[in-house]
């Protein structure tokens, strides 16, 4: 460690949080180290290169002692001009501040005597302009998934007042009402006061492209208007997973796609494929394949299969919508169908798709299912595409993927196969890539319109 003088001004601050001081020194870039005392308690932080790299206090190393440190409600702080060899921290530093927030205010939710149900109850907005399936709504997520409904809107207009005065974990928004739609509002809440919007709207191939649109300018995610008691349930199912994350979205990490332009169709004589992208999506890779699979190149001996967590109905128009903007004709993924070069398969991740070898060439099986009711089997699927594809295998792991792939990842990196992680500061729901990235593996980190620069220059090589 090493420590220089530098000309400059000593002094208290007041008023200021360590959450403020530390964001402050990570925009500045210099190699500083700060030093905190909090009653009895000392801990050092220490920064380089816009980055927090160290921190240390009470035996504890890593992120363990910076969330310790950051926890502490007042204190004492020092600041110097200070390098260390020692390097305990990788994430970025805006990752570290907003987990700390997050601990800080689950830490003070549980320590208040005061605490009931309700505060601690994912808060949702319905925007819809039936009455009647408002109503529904709201005892859906009241009785069954546990969370409270704080309004109700009947167009965008009012959605938008309403978000004036209060921020919701979530917000349903149907798309055709009357005064403001939801494209119109959907534009305007990610501008004003961006939340995490799910799309209620009817699931078809001449819808999708719609609901697409509205994933492309910062929806998470769409279920289908709920028409019987089984679709209710699926639906129900799907909310109550993504509420389960809400918290963990960073929706400020979102960005726009590109308005996406259609592409001819490269169709070649089928012959199985030579090489694999599988291409795994968990909430927000919706937006997120937009940006990845128009990027990538055609090539007649590589085949991609994307898996997609998403409501069931919508695997069909999502496949037919995404046929419109890659030269790779893409259909929706069938059991037992031959894995072909020069073709695109998409799926669901509520299906255990596998890969098997027949007469010497590569074939999909896999138990196929409309419900949530089944998991998509990564180790069996990751696996079996390393045992077929070895070093011709590239795995794309975008926004929100599961974590309960890590031996798999392990297993098929083992074998040479290329991981590609998608940029956590670009996910809605980074944690589980940040998982994998942690991973003591050879991993890519890219923003996602930069996959297929990148597995085109990889090929070239």
């Amino acid at each position: 460690m090493t420590e220089q003088a530098k000309s400059g001004f000593n002094g208290d601050v007041q008023g200021l949080s360590l959450i403020d001081i530390v964001q402050l020194v990570c925009m500045e870039g210099d190699d500083r180290k700060i030093t905190v005392q909090s009653q009895e308690n000392n801990g050092v932080i220490y920064f380089h290169d816009n980055e927090i790299i160290h921190a240390e206090c009470e035996g504890v190393t890593g992120k363990e002692a910076f969330y310790t440190i950051m926890s502490w409600p007042s204190g004492t702080f020092s600041m110097i001009f200070a390098s260390t060899e020692t390097r305990s921290i990788d994430a970025s530093w805006n990752f570290l501040l907003i987990e700390a927030v997050r601990l800080i205010d689950e830490k003070e939710n549980n320590g208040e005597t005061d605490d009931t149900e309700d505060s601690l109850q994912q808060k949702v907005l319905v925007v819809d302009d039936s009455k009647l399936f408002t109503k529904a709504f709201v005892k859906l997520f009241e009785e069954e998934i546990n969370a409270k409904v704080i309004g109700t809107a009947t167009n965008g207009k009012e959605a938008l007042k309403f978000l004036e005065v209060q921020v919701p974990d979530l917000v349903t928004l149907d798309i055709n009402m009357p005064v403001m739609g939801g494209d119109s509002a959907l534009k305007h809440i990610m501008i004003r006061s961006p939340s995490p919007v799910i799309l209620v709207s009817n699931c078809s191939e001449q819808s999708c492209a719609t609901l697409m649109d509205f994933m492309r300018l910062g929806a998470v995610d769409v279920v289908a208007k709920p028409i019987n008691p089984q679709s209710w349930e699926i639906v129900s199912k799907r909310l109550h997973h993504i509420i389960t994350h809400v918290k963990e979205f960073r929706v400020d990490n979102v960005s726009r796609a590109k308005k996406l332009i259609p592409m001819a169709k490269r169709i070649t004589p089928e012959k199985p494929a030579r090489e694999l992208i599988v291409i795994i999506g968990g909430l927000g890779g919706m937006l997120e394949l937009q940006k990845v699979v128009p990027s990538l190149e055609y090539n007649a001996d590589t085949a991609i299969m994307i898996l997609q967590d998403m409501y069931p109905s919508i695997t069909p128009p999502l496949a037919a919508y995404l046929d419109l903007f890659t030269p790779f004709p893409t259909t929706t993924m069938v059991t037992n169908t031959a894995i072909s070069g020069g073709r695109c398969q998409v799926g669901n991740c509520h299906t255990q798709w596998h890969i098997t070898t027949t007469d010497g060439a590569p074939v999909v099986c896999g138990e196929e299912n409309d419900t949530f009711e089944v998991s998509l089997d990564r180790s069996k699927l990751l696996t079996s595409a390393s045992d077929a594809f070895g070093t011709a295998l590239t795995i794309i792991i975008l926004s929100g993927s599961d974590t309960n792939m890590k031996q798999e990842i392990e297993y098929a990196s083992g074998n040479g196969a290329t991981i590609l992680l998608q940029e956590p500061d670009s996910c809605l729901l980074p944690a589980p890539i940040i998982e994998l990235r942690d991973l003591a593996i050879k991993t890519h980190c890219l923003k996602p319109e930069e996959m297929g620069s990148f597995i085109s220059n990889a090929s070239m090589k």
